[in-house]
């Protein structure tokens, strides 16, 4: 970071967790939890039969079977193209093209996918908080702080910034808790807490949960758009992602300019299996480098679980996401006490 002019973040599910939302590949993440739980009821499916005298299903059913329930807690992987919806908490992070194209992989009744994340969540002893009781990380509030505030103890005349944009696949609002530009920030998959209208676009951020989904009508009006503000008569739909949503196109657009404009995009807690979200972090690199222009340094990751782009990184960081910024703010010149500054901000 301190050899790039110009770097980009792509958050993931991972820098949330140790606010009290879960994950979906880590140790108590909802996929793993969910596959978990199949493992163990195959297994005593197979002592039951194998006490019966029955035979077991064929390798064919099995693999149907599989196949099936990938679809539903499998989530996102880049070769079988699933989607994969959080409906029981409202959190949703769907696999999506800008031009609308729909998943090649199998769709899913949203009474189903429902269904499966309850069941998963009852397994777990872990207990999580909901969205709207839940804090910025250390994570979130260090990459605020990297955006608005040059080190101290920097020395030079012309004080630099280390970080520029975030892009997010998140829709735990964490972001924005931290009183982030919205200029800064790239919301790729909608926000739990906010609404949009329908005729100027302005955005209204609630203190509690959108109870809906799908770029639905709230039944609420706009009351900040127009000239004079107030004026519009627009109304208001949630920003939440469903099965046959684009991404929002002025959010896409901005993400795909920042990244591209990136000497360096570093990837934090997320698993780069959704597309075309993961494909960022190769933007830097993706097209020629002008002759007057200096090589591009490509992209880091910092997540606990392997990733499909972890060949191509420049460094790859398996740790939790807070013990590496923790060590990384150290290293760019911050004092000890920089989020005691933040939180009285």
């Amino acid at each position: 970071m301190r050899k790039s002019k110009y770097t980009v973040v792509l958050t993931g599910a991972g820098i949330s967790t140790s606010a009290g939302i879960p994950d979906f590949r880590g140790p108590s993440g909802i996929w793993t939890r969910e596959q978990e739980e199949r493992k163990r009821k195959k297994r005593n499916g197979n002592k039951k039969r194998k006490k019966s005298g029955e035979k077991s299903p064929n390798n064919n059913s099995n693999n149907n079977n599989n196949n099936i329930n990938m679809s539903i807690v499998g989530g996102l992987d880049v070769e079988n193209e699933t989607n994969e919806k959080l409906g029981d908490i409202g959190y949703q992070i769907p696999r999506r093209s800008l031009a609308g194209n729909e998943s090649n992989g199998r769709k899913r009744k949203q009474s189903e996918l429902q269904e499966a994340i309850k069941e998963s969540k009852q397994q777990t002893t872990k207990k999580f908080i909901s969205f709207e009781t839940a804090l910025p990380t250390y994570t979130h509030r260090a990459l605020t702080h990297l955006i608005l505030h040059p080190p101290k103890n920097n020395n030079s005349k012309n004080k630099r910034t280390y970080l520029h944009h975030i892009v997010t696949q998140n829709v735990d609002g964490l972001h924005q808790k931290t009183n982030l530009p919205r200029t800064k920030l790239s919301v790729l998959h909608g926000d739990i807490f906010t609404e949009t209208c329908d005729l100027c676009s302005t955005e209204h951020v609630r203190p509690h949960e959108i109870q809906s989904i799908g770029l639905r009508h709230t039944g609420r009006r706009c009351t900040l758009g127009g000239t004079p503000p107030g004026s519009c008569p627009g109304k208001l739909k949630d920003t939440l992602l469903d099965w046959e949503d684009d991404l929002p196109r002025k959010d896409w657009t901005e993400a795909e300019t920042q990244c591209s404009k990136a000497d360096l995009v570093v990837c934090f807690g997320t698993s780069l299996r959704i597309e075309p979200a993961a494909g960022l972090c190769e933007y830097p690199t993706a097209w020629p480098i002008p002759a007057d222009s200096e090589e591009k340094l490509g992209y880091a990751i910092v997540n606990l679980q392997k990733t499909p782009y972890d060949e191509g990184a420049q460094l790859v960081v398996r740790a939790r996401v807070d013990d590496a910024m923790t060590y990384l703010m150290g290293k760019l010149g911050y004092s000890r006490d920089w989020d005691a500054i933040f939180i009285d901000d």
